[in-house]
């Protein structure tokens, strides 16, 4: 095993950056009163509004499959409403409601603070050059489409050395 022992770090690495990462983000947001998923939900709700659910779970990243109990909980919360599509009503669309427009603000704000943080550490160099490493990772899976969704691309020209 020691001939992997640098790509071994490597995979701790990113599991620890995401964990430390999710960590400050939630502390963050705690006085929002969101969860990371949740905030993740309205982040997108916001770009992209009334989605139906297996929309919604085709842009998310926090969530694998369906985010039917992410969602319940949110619309029991007072942060997401739903509604009957206007042109098909076999449809039910998700918007946000005025709550949860009002923490999408405070969201925006709580994840700025965070990139702040993120810019004092590393410079624009150091973020790109860590977008091409993490992205020849997620090329071809399903994350790949749901960042191309987003607007985000993981197209960086990579060379396959």
């Amino acid at each position: 095993m020691e001939k992997y022992r640098e790509i071994e770090k490597f995979r701790y690495l990113i599991l620890a950056a995401q964990r430390q990462g999710n960590k400050i983000l939630m502390e963050l947001l705690r006085e929002i009163g969101v969860t990371p998923s949740q905030a993740e939900v309205i982040r997108i709700l916001a770009e992209k509004e009334f989605l139906t659910l297996k929309e919604l779970g085709q842009l998310l990243i926090c969530e694998d499959g369906s985010p039917s109990r992410l969602v319940e909980r949110m619309v029991k919360e007072g942060l997401i409403r739903r509604e009957k599509d206007k042109n098909d009503a076999r449809f039910i669309r998700m918007t946000l409601s005025p709550l949860g427009k009002e923490k999408h603000l405070l969201i925006t704000k709580a994840e700025e603070q965070m990139y702040r943080k993120m810019t004092q550490l590393y410079t624009t160099k150091e973020i790109e050059l860590a977008n091409r490493v993490l992205s020849k990772l997620l090329l071809d899976t399903k994350f790949e489409y749901k960042f191309e969704q987003r607007g985000f691309s993981l197209h960086h020209n990579h060379d396959r050395n």
